[in-house]
């Protein structure tokens, strides 16, 4: 069986989390500095998968297995 991963998005410092309804219910957007975000979720077991360039703030998408936060 194929490993399914959680996604999110960093839009300046508010983490948005994506997927399907009910995947994220019990968790909030969290927001502060953009270093406190990134720290956030180092620590939370996101990994960077992609920056889209030429957007004004940048987006970084992250992804980590389902189940690991």
């Amino acid at each position: 069986m194929a490993q399914r991963f959680e996604h999110c998005r960093l839009v300046d410092t508010k983490i948005e989390y994506l997927g399907r309804a009910g995947l994220f219910e019990d968790k909030k957007d969290k927001s502060g500095s953009e270093t406190k975000a990134w720290d956030y979720l180092e620590k939370d077991g996101w990994e960077l998968v992609a920056v889209v360039p030429g957007r004004r703030p940048p987006v970084a998408y992250f992804k980590r297995p389902v189940g690991s936060g």
